[in-house]
């Protein structure tokens, strides 16, 4: 049986300083550069670059001849190579959460040239998988690729692939400046190129199965950036999702499995997934449709939590019976997480992630879980907008602490946690806050011991994922300083004290917790992979 959560500035801008050290949300303290292993020897590095800039696709040549598989690290240990290259990490524990990039086969057959911006990309991105790799050092190599002053990079798809790639790492290693910077030059580039249209994806297709395969990969990118652009206007609510009203013919990308055996079938649009409800005959989406549709959802909660003259407006009605419709029609084989082969969906994964993310964006501010008295802000949760709301209050209060709930559900999936998007580290922490206020003054019973139980289990998942992202060492010292606010906070008139969880519980939990504790038993599966870098690019 499956898993089932339904109804539960200048373009050649030069390489950019460290983030400032000072105290407070960026937690610059917490970023790879001050870690032990971004400080060691680049003298690897340094041995291997000049061949791989020879050819930078030797080592996935060597590796792949066109396989596309890896196991995981919870499968027999015999299957598994004790070592790796930066290629096979990349694609082993990060390629699934975000598939845009070309799979392995067809990169390999990718001419070089057209892959010179995207590979220092790639590689950093998988240095934060390898404790002995120097993070910075390839942090470095990819900037200078992407905003070097001398030899800008073509204005093409594989540069906007970079880009967003590059935004994506910047997040998880807590830049959040330098990330928004990334990503909005990405959003430029695409839609100078136009990349929002059919046409551009189209473009690439020859009738060839490589040329189908690259017009996936375009579709996929633009769909990606969409993506990244409506989770960072979620987390961080300092600007618009700029993607949300830009005109697009893009398609729709086809199922994983598809994309990486090359078998691409003919596209399906955007107007037909909108159209899905009233349809003759039923047609099973891709599980990224469901994805890119639990983003625009986002951009309808976000446009409706903006309207502050009017808590009770239309928008937000619309916007809370989307959120439902979407679980409501999603199609009886998306509704499982994890299918016969006992692996995770991890776009559907996503797209639960988002949707119960957006319920808390839209319902807490109107609940008994928000105070104006709170600064509940992280790095990666916005600060509550506390506001009067018409209806009952205890309603919205119980479909913010429902979607904690299943964010907490999505944390105990039998799947390493390190191979989910670095993004979910900033949807944990935003069900922390909710348990934790919760917890505090609200719940008791069965309901508070179970809602004490999550916190523990979000401070244990944030410890985990500390060891590969920075954003969550970052996030986890946060929530300490939230849990220290929210228990200052008196008690609402008419109230009665019910909390079943301490100040002092929280600090322990965030100080001493040091694995992911799960009802029976620990999961060691959750942790850092098997596969240990071997020095190689």
């Amino acid at each position: 049986m499956g898993w089932s959560l339904h109804n539960s500035n200048t373009w050649s801008k030069p390489l950019a300083p460290p983030p400032p050290s000072a105290a407070g949300a960026t937690c610059s303290a917490y970023s790879k550069s001050a870690s032990p292993r971004a400080q060691a020897s680049s003298s690897p590095v340094s041995q291997k670059s000049s061949g791989s800039r020879n050819n930078p696709l030797e080592t996935i040549r060597a590796h792949h001849n066109g396989s596309t598989l890896f196991p995981s690290p919870q499968e027999p240990q015999t299957m598994i190579p004790l070592t790796a290259n930066l290629m096979q990490l990349y694609y082993a524990y990060f390629h699934s959460a975000h598939p845009f990039c070309l799979p392995p086969r067809y990169l390999a057959k990718t001419q070089p040239q057209h892959l010179t911006i995207v590979l220092p990309v790639m590689r950093f991105i998988a240095s934060f998988f390898a404790s002995s790799a120097p993070t910075e050092t390839f942090r470095a190599e990819a900037e200078a690729a992407l905003f070097s002053p001398t030899s800008p990079p073509p204005k093409n798809g594989f540069t906007v692939q970079a880009l967003t790639l590059f935004a994506i790492g910047l997040h998880s290693d807590n830049d959040q400046e330098r990330c928004a910077e990334v990503k909005d030059k990405a959003i430029e580039m695409a839609l100078d190129l136009r990349m929002n249209l059919k046409d551009f994806s189209e473009s690439s297709t020859d009738n060839t199965e490589g040329g189908r395969v690259l017009a996936e990969c375009w579709r996929r990118t633009w769909w990606e950036l969409y993506f990244l652009d409506g989770l960072l206007a979620g987390f961080h609510q300092k600007d618009h999702f700029k993607l949300w009203s830009v005109p697009c013919t893009v398609p729709l990308p086809c199922e994983e499995l598809d994309y990486g055996h090359g078998v691409i079938p003919e596209p399906h649009s955007l107007n037909q997934f909108d159209e899905r409800y009233f349809a003759a005959e039923q047609i099973v989406f891709s599980s990224f449709a469901y994805r890119i549709d639990a983003v625009r959802i986002l951009g309808q909660v976000l446009a409706a939590v903006g309207q502050d003259g009017n808590p009770e407006n239309q928008t937000s009605d619309a916007a809370d019976a989307s959120l439902v419709n979407w679980g409501l029609h999603l199609p009886d084989c998306k509704k499982e997480l994890v299918g016969k082969d006992c692996r995770v969906d991890e776009m559907l994964f996503q797209a639960h992630m988002v949707i119960n993310a957006s319920t808390i964006y839209l319902h807490r501010p109107k609940s008994s879980l928000a105070s104006p008295l709170v600064p509940d802000d992280t790095s990666c949760t916005p600060e509550s907008k506390y506001s009067t709301a018409t209806k009952p209050i205890a309603l919205h209060t119980a479909k913010a602490i429902q979607a904690a709930n299943t964010i907490s559900k999505l944390i105990t999936l039998p799947c390493p946690l390190i191979k989910h998007t670095p993004f979910f580290t900033c949807v944990i922490t935003l069900a922390a806050i909710v348990h934790l206020s919760a917890c505090s003054w609200l719940l008791h019973g069965d309901e508070g011991f179970l809602a004490k139980e999550r916190i523990r289990l979000g401070v244990g998942a944030l410890k985990t994922l500390e060891e590969v992202w920075s954003v969550a060492g970052c996030v986890l010292m946060q929530v300490k300083g939230v849990a220290r606010e929210v228990f200052s906070l008196q008690v609402p008139e008419g109230e009665h004290f019910t909390g079943i969880i301490t100040e002092e519980e929280v600090y322990r939990y965030i100080e001493e917790e040091r694995t992911l504790e799960i009802i029976g038993g620990v999961a060691d599966y959750h942790g850092l992979p098997s596969l240990d870098w071997n020095g190689e690019l």
